[in-house]
């Protein structure tokens, strides 16, 4: 029972199919009404023989195509005509067409039907025209000697054959219905995925013609498969920009990686009401027996694209709200500077009059604090005026080895009372004179030394200016200390806005967090880079390139040039 239910019963043919076969299967039987006679005629045989077996046939292929008769039936009554037939062409060739032409008779039967009933029906006629006949009368079977004196042994000899033959055929039959149960189930598999796909899944062939629309599609595009396939793609799809052709889409048989194949898209979608919806497409090309079919994969972005305009406009509110709070702290810059200035400078008057100590202790604490908050209210100034886009650079000459001297000297007293080294080396081939502005200038100096300073408790600071080595135009300042350091989580994110290590570097050394934000700001305004180097605990190298003209036209009016390398240094001990 199971190598029956194993076995093809030619389910898989579709009626038409069937039929199609059948009615081919039947006109050989036909043939064949024709051709026995006549070959009994060349053979000189009986005519009841002949005849008989010409009728006999001509029977047998009216039954099987009886329409009350079952498919299964049918092809049964079909494969034991053309049997007979052949049995009728051995006996009338006297044995001299042997038994392996009824096995080339079944091979069309099998692979036709895909049945096994006339398979079975075959055999049958195999065992009973050979087995038999053959036996009691091997003179009709047998053309040879050896058939005729031992019927017996060559009916074994050829079942053999046939056997072996039947269990090839069969073999190849069975492999033959699972791989194709293989294909349909892969197929099935296939337009169940896409029929449930959240994506919209179009077929087209090269010309573009729809051939495939899934369930999806019809939801997207508000058009019913029936209507959609047969159209062109550029029905329901076209370029972004309304004022532009189709374009690329159109030309399927053209198409080459970078256009729309196998990349993602946007396009635009269209319904059948006419309303236009923005899409992402991603197509894919196959080519099955030399013609190419396009499967394209469709996304309603309409959803995105909103979200995306929301964002967008919230970034230029943003935007604008950071512009406006810079603007008005840079037009505010002139107003809050000068009463500051106001009562430092005060201040420093009433400091010059008789004060008994309680009362100077007391002016030194207003100084101080309103010096720390000057410089607060510069960074933040000069932070807003860089982010409005209203600080200009000056360009002027100026003594480069001259000026980082003096900045440098700035910090004696401080590097002094911290028993800190603190030191400036200026290569021999650093140019004298340069143009540029050196109050900004000393400014990243400024900022970059008094950090330093600020992070450095024992050891030293040195400041280092060469030419660069990748570019010659360029001027390279290094300020190293041996101080904390920077750890390497923090060393990405040190030149943002308010930034520092951690919140304990602000409650122990102070600091805005605007220092290092505005060096990079002005050392980009100067066309350079900045970048540093940093190993916890045991110190930081910040680094800065800036582009500043050489030019030796005024050597003597700003600072004698020494061709030996210019060292300045300040050690002071505690």
């Amino acid at each position: 029972m199971n190598l029956l239910a194993s076995l093809p019963k030619g389910d898989a043919l579709d009626e038409q199919a069937w039929c199609s076969r059948h009615r081919g299967i039947l006109s050989i039987l036909w043939l064949h009404v024709l051709g026995v006679p006549l070959f009994g005629v060349y053979m000189g045989a009986s005519p009841t023989l002949y005849l008989g077996g010409g009728g006999l046939l001509a029977c047998i292929a009216v039954a099987a195509r009886l329409s009350m008769v079952r498919r299964r039936l049918q092809s049964a009554i079909a494969t034991c005509g053309l049997m007979t037939a052949s049995a009728l062409l051995v006996h009338l060739s006297e044995g001299q067409i042997e038994l392996h032409f009824h096995f080339f008779v079944m091979m069309p039967v099998i692979v036709l039907y895909q049945d096994w009933l006339p398979f079975l029906v075959g055999l049958q006629f195999i065992i009973l025209d050979h087995g038999v006949v053959g036996t009691f009368m091997p003179d009709m079977v047998y053309g040879h000697t050896g058939g005729q004196t031992h019927p017996w042994t060559w009916a074994l000899i050829h079942g053999g054959f046939i056997l072996a033959e039947c269990a090839a055929l069969l073999y190849f039959w069975r492999v033959n219905e699972l791989a194709q149960d293989e294909v349909r189930a892969s197929e099935a598999r296939t337009r169940m995925i896409i029929e449930t796909a959240l994506d919209a899944v179009i077929t087209t062939d090269a010309a573009g013609t729809i051939n495939r629309w899934n369930t999806q599609a019809e939801s997207m595009f508000d058009v019913p498969r029936t209507e959609a396939i047969g159209k062109s793609l550029t029905t329901y799809l076209s370029t972004s920009d309304p004022s532009t052709e189709p374009g690329p889409i159109t030309s399927y048989a053209g198409l080459v990686p970078g256009a729309i194949l196998n990349r993602r898209s946007e396009m635009l979608g269209h319904t059948c009401q006419g309303t236009s919806f923005p899409v992402e497409i991603a197509m894919s090309c196959l080519t099955v027996g030399g013609t190419q079919q396009f499967t394209i994969f469709v996304q309603d972005i309409s959803e995105r694209k909103q979200q995306e305009e929301r964002l967008h406009r919230a970034k230029e509110a943003a935007e604008a709200a950071s512009l406006a709070k810079s603007q008005f702290l840079a037009n505010m810059s002139h107003e809050i500077r000068t009463p500051m200035n106001g009562v430092l400078g005060m201040t420093e008057l009433l400091l010059t009059t008789p004060l008994n100590d309680k009362q100077r202790r007391y002016a030194d604490t207003v100084h101080n604090s309103g010096t720390s908050l000057l410089h607060i209210i510069n960074d933040i100034l000069d932070f807003s005026k860089i982010e409005a886009g209203r600080l200009v650079l000056e360009y002027i000459p100026f003594g480069l080895r001259q000026m980082l001297t003096e900045t440098i000297g700035l910090y004696h007293e401080q590097a002094r009372k911290k028993g800190l080294a603190l030191s400036v080396t200026v290569a021999p081939d650093t140019p004298d004179i340069a143009h540029g502005d050196p109050h900004r200038l000393r400014q990243i100096l400024t900022n970059l030394v008094g950090n330093a300073i600020k992070f450095t408790e024992t050891g030293n600071v040195a400041v280092f200016a060469r030419p660069d080595e990748g570019d010659q135009k360029l001027v390279r300042i290094e300020v190293a200390d041996t101080g904390i350091g920077i750890p390497l989580h923090a060393q990405e994110k040190i030149f943002d806005s308010f930034s520092q290590t951690d919140g304990s570097i602000t409650r122990k050394y102070g600091g805005t967090g605007l220092g290092l934000a505005i060096v990079k700001q002005l050392v980009g305004m100067m066309g350079g880079h900045l970048g540093l180097v940093s190993t916890p605990g045991q110190g930081t190298t910040f680094w800065f390139t800036i582009s500043l003209d050489k030019s030796s036209s005024r050597v003597s009016e700003l600072q004698p040039h020494s061709s030996n390398e210019t060292t300045v240094a300040m050690t002071a001990q505690q």
